[in-house]
């Protein structure tokens, strides 16, 4: 039974395998190794997940997702066609998806999975991406970060030399930087630091808000169609300009073309809060793993958006030392992913990863100083502290004559607790105990699953253990439940029909793009093979999808 590792991206998710000492990509059924983070509801109730899904953000934006892994562990629901979904439920689709997709390609059933995260998710988005696995049917015992499973696979590839590196992820979504040493193959997270709301995104609505602004648009005010189409053009200039110097924009909107010319030197100036939103995490990494950036022996890049061209200069600038992007920055996270499930499963036995707490942990105190009755943090498990963790602090009593213990337990680095991840809280009684006596011990213990354990120990003896969920905004068991039974009832649509309802997509986003006069042609191209899948003629249907192909290839290149 193959164990498999997955980059869960915000644009793009995949998945790999180990085998025979080397990593293997998994071909999706339309055998492709990237299968977008989109889901769309077809006409027949049927769920579209990956590229057609994609397409249809166009086409169909009211009934089409994506990008929801920026809401993981939030209340933030979205409608299909009428019905709500949480982004664990749209994120367990794309598991699902990948799960069936393996299990072709490998001949194998696949139950296990190893699914990396940002290193910046805190407790309720990690939970929520292990509901999600849970919901596709896939266990996961093991979540890994993401600069951690790309400093895996840069390792794995280029020899596991002793040195400090620095990891910048920077994907479609989310941005994460680490500062890894290693050291006779054992791999250590120094720090973390991060940005779960920055990415490649962003670039993509900076051009799109630019491009409406120079041609007199409201953006706000488009239809989601508009905006879409717009959004779409804006995300491929920005490809663009990976590998020339100036792209144009050209951009239908009924019957009106709309132009925009962009440089890398203008996208630099419209994209200055995102530039300005790298270099913080950069440098809270470098203060926090204790290391200077002199000291670093190479800066690895990953991520998508690590491929612009901007993005890999002003790196340069900030840190002064030439990025390395000797990997495949799309392929990177899913193969340390896949490194890291043959290390779970010991096919890989002379390489250890360390990983630390990203978030400190503690709980709230009464404010001793001010004596206003407010609260502040008081730490027990810092951030960055090697896991596994296990630290105990002593605490005294708040009034004379105390008798109960109400810990409440934060995750979050202000001084203000209800600033803080709140995680629970766990009540005890004891011996009563004056003012400014310690009443007890507090033991926090924070496994590498994440895992948080917290003991209270009192002077009489007594002792009450809890382990931990955040419950701020993570799921009931209730809720879980009927998720599960939601999404069994869930129809992907069959890989045979996928490969032509994909066709579809790509053809109705494709019209959606184009101008007037090239409309006729392909509105008839679509409608004939509509009619040829209608009649089920296997000859028809094969001389119609080839037509169509060819006519979107002129059309799109």
């Amino acid at each position: 039974m193959a164990k498999i590792g997955i980059d869960l991206g915000t644009t793009n998710s995949l998945a790999v395998v180990y085998k025979d000492g080397q990593t293997v990509r998994i071909k999706n059924s339309l055998d492709s190794y990237i299968t977008p983070s989109a889901v769309s509801i077809d006409e027949d109730g049927k769920i579209l997940v990956g590229e057609a899904a994609k397409d249809r953000l166009i086409s169909h934006p009211e009934v089409s997702a994506s990008e929801f892994k920026r809401s993981m562990g939030q209340r933030q629901d979205v409608v299909l066609n009428g019905v709500k979904y949480t982004p664990e439920e749209l994120s367990s689709l794309i598991l699902k998806k990948i799960k069936a997709d393996s299990e072709a390609f490998l001949g194998e059933e696949v139950e296990e999975a190893i699914i990396s995260v940002p290193a910046y998710f805190d407790d309720n988005s990690r939970r929520a991406t292990r509901v999600a696995a849970d919901l596709s049917g896939l266990k996961v015992e093991r979540l890994i970060n993401e600069p951690s499973a790309a400093a895996l696979a840069y390792l794995d590839k280029n020899g596991y030399e002793d040195g400090t590196y620095m990891v910048i992820d920077f994907g479609g979504g989310t941005l994460d930087v680490s500062v890894v040493d290693v050291f006779e193959n054992i791999i250590e997270i120094l720090a973390v630091a991060g940005n779960n709301k920055l990415g490649g995104k962003d670039f993509n609505e900076a051009i799109a808000r630019d491009f409406c602004k120079k041609n007199e648009l409201d953006y706000d005010t488009l239809s989601p169609a508009q905006k879409a189409v717009i959004y779409r053009a804006s995300e491929r200039a920005k490809i663009a300009l990976t590998d020339m110097p100036m792209v144009m924009m050209e951009v239908p909107l009924e019957t009106k073309k709309y132009v925009l010319t962009l440089t890398n030197k203008e996208l630099i100036s419209i994209s200055k809060p995102i530039f300005e939103g790298i270099r913080e995490p950069v440098r809270k990494a470098i203060h926090d793993s204790r290391k200077k950036l002199e000291s670093l022996d190479r800066i690895i890049l990953v991520g998508g958006s690590c491929k612009m061209p901007t993005v890999r200069e002003f790196i340069r600038q900030i840190t002064g030392i030439t990025p390395d992007t000797s990997i495949d920055p799309d392929i990177a996270i899913a193969e340390g992913a896949g490194i890291y499930a043959a290390m779970k499963n010991k096919d890989l036995k002379d390489v250890i990863l360390t990983d630390i707490c990203p978030f400190t942990l503690g709980i709230a105190v009464n404010n001793d100083i001010l004596n206003d009755g407010s609260q502040m943090m008081s730490s027990i498990i810092p951030r960055n502290t090697t896991l596994p963790s296990s630290i105990t602090k002593p605490y005294s009593a708040a009034s004379d004559n105390q008798t109960k213990i109400l810990l409440r337990v934060y995750q979050g680095e202000s001084i203000h607790p209800d600033k803080n991840l709140f995680l629970g809280d766990l009540e005890i009684t004891c011996p009563p105990t004056r003012f400014g006596a310690k009443i007890c011990d507090v033991k926090m213990t924070y496994d590498i699953n994440g895992i948080l354990i917290v003991d209270v120990f009192t002077a009489d003896g007594l002792a009450k253990t809890k382990a931990f969920r955040s419950n701020s905004s993570v799921l009931t068991e209730d809720e879980v439940e009927q998720m599960r039974q939601k999404m069994e009832e869930a129809m992907l649509v069959s890989p045979e029909d996928e490969k032509y309802r994909a066709l579809i997509a790509r053809a109705e986003r494709v019209y959606e793009e184009s101008f007037e006069d090239q409309r006729f042609a392909l509105q008839r191209a679509i409608m004939v093979f509509r009619g040829s899948l209608e009649r089920r003629d296997p000859i028809k249907v094969q001389q119609s999808y080839k037509a169509l192909s060819d006519l979107l290839d002129t059309l799109e290149y």
